[in-house]
């Protein structure tokens, strides 16, 4: 019996879309990463499986902490460097960067490839920016950092991007590290002077704007107000309010706000401007903005000291906490080179607002412990979702 023209229809429909998810490749799983000074030598980069953590019950309130555990050995990654030589990470796309400064003359980047875990040499870091960064911003595929006089004599604002000079970068999908490179962008217009630092910042949702909130530097605490840098017409505005944040602000579309931490390390979450600017440079953005505390406290327990605590935005309204503590017992108040000293937290949630309009986590949490050791005083762990 011959098939109905609709059964015909359905099949090769079927046939078609099984054949269409068959050769649609499966999207990228991420991972959690943590750099960390827990070596002599250098530094290590772990790969997490966030599927381990322990969960939270609906009904409790508060996270519970499981015993802390090792550390997947070997680690993904481990980088060694020359005596007490400082390193500054961060990510693009699926790149984590590594950058040390300039006590050893003028060194490239080094990149991590989570995907294929190769690493490759980047493009040297230009003179003004080898002293050390106030932030490092990744949009797209481009990658700006900013260095203030606090870290060298002269400021300077650079973006890395690629370079398509060679007949080799045109013709290839994915480009070699060679292809990037340096370029210098203008600087922060007045009222921004030589005694300021930046102190926070985050990108605007349109994925054009730069925001940067600079405080005195010998005032870190008191900031003073904000800049914007408009990516497209590549022009700065001054707006008299600041970001709440300590470091990096992370825009959450559900919610529709920057989160982050504030000087306290408590999460606090900012509305985002809607005055962004024009190609017009350097003028008053007007825009006050609304921001508030989240009501749940994700604190250590009482045995512990809080050295320093981050957040790692992992996409749909999902956040990690770290946070580096120093176990009750340890021989020294900020102790280095002892490998039971320390322990890290990991907690990840989610935020909601109440009712009430209330910002809160979500009473489902996953935590997770590790027992580390640190042997720099100056560096902090730090968590990339890649």
């Amino acid at each position: 019996m011959p098939k109905r023209r609709g059964q015909d229809n359905q099949n090769q429909h079927s046939n078609g879309a099984s054949a269409d998810k068959r050769s649609r490749p499966a999207p990228r799983r991420k991972h959690l990463y943590l750099v960390l000074d827990d070596w002599k030598k250098g530094f290590s980069v772990y790969k997490i499986d966030t599927d381990s953590f322990d969960s939270d019950s609906d009904d409790d309130q508060s996270p519970r902490v499981p015993f802390a555990d090792r550390l997947p050995d070997p680690p993904a990654l481990r980088l060694e460097i020359r005596g007490d030589g400082d390193m500054l990470f961060t990510t693009m796309g699926s790149k984590i960067f590594a950058v040390t400064d300039a006590s050893y003359g003028q060194t490239p980047a080094l990149v991590y490839n989570t995907e294929t875990a190769g690493l490759a040499i980047g493009p040297a870091i230009p003179a003004h920016l080898q002293c050390g960064f106030s932030i490092v911003v990744a949009v797209t595929e481009t990658l700006y950092a900013f260095s203030s006089p606090a870290f060298n004599n002269q400021q300077s604002f650079q973006v890395m991007s690629w370079a398509l000079n060679s007949l080799h970068d045109q013709n290839t999908r994915y480009p070699s590290e060679e292809g990037r490179s340096w370029r210098s962008l203008p600087m922060l217009p007045p009222p921004y002077n030589i005694y300021e630092i930046v102190t926070s910042y985050a990108v605007h949702p349109d994925g054009q704007t730069i925001f940067m909130t600079t405080s005195y530097r010998d005032r870190p605490n008191l900031q003073r107000s904000t800049y914007s840098f408009n990516i497209k017409y590549c022009v700065w505005r001054w707006h008299d309010w600041v970001l709440p944040f300590r470091g990096q602000g992370h825009f959450d579309s559900e919610l529709d706000a920057w989160v982050g931490l504030n000087m306290d390390d408590d999460i606090c979450c900012c509305q985002v401007p809607s005055d962004i600017g024009s190609e017009t440079p350097v003028e008053l953005g007007t825009a006050q903005l609304d921001w508030q505390i989240v009501q749940d406290r994700f604190f250590p327990k009482k045995t512990e000291r809080l050295l320093r605590a981050s957040l790692t935005y992992m996409g749909r309204n999902k956040f990690c906490l770290v946070q580096s503590v120093i176990r009750k017992g340890a021989k020294e108040r900020y102790p280095v080179d002892d490998d039971d000293a320390c322990v890290l937290h990991l907690t990840m949630f989610g935020l909601k607002y109440s009712r009430k309009g209330e910002l809160c986590a979500t009473n489902r949490r996953s935590t997770c412990s590790y027992q580390v050791s640190r042997h720099k005083d100056y560096f902090s762990p730090q968590a990339f979702w890649v």
